[in-house]
């Protein structure tokens, strides 16, 4: 399992409000495990949208399936 950082993220207020919706129907702990998992999907899509030329790209995809 990979490591958990702290991080303070600066989210707009619909944005939290969303969360608060979603957490409410899942089942999920706390909207920090919920936001992680939803960051977390969002990321991985975008990493899979971009080019296999870019080397931005490479370098998501490396730190993505980086352990911790």
């Amino acid at each position: 399992m990979a490591g958990i950082k702290n991080q303070m993220l600066r989210l707009r207020s619909d944005t939290v409000d969303k969360l608060r919706l979603v957490l409410s129907a899942s089942n999920h702990r706390s909207m920090s495990s919920l936001a992680d998992e939803v960051l977390e999907q969002g990321l991985d899509q975008r990493i899979a949208a971009m080019g296999d030329d870019d080397v931005a790209a490479r370098t998501m995809r490396s730190l993505a399936n980086r352990n911790g």
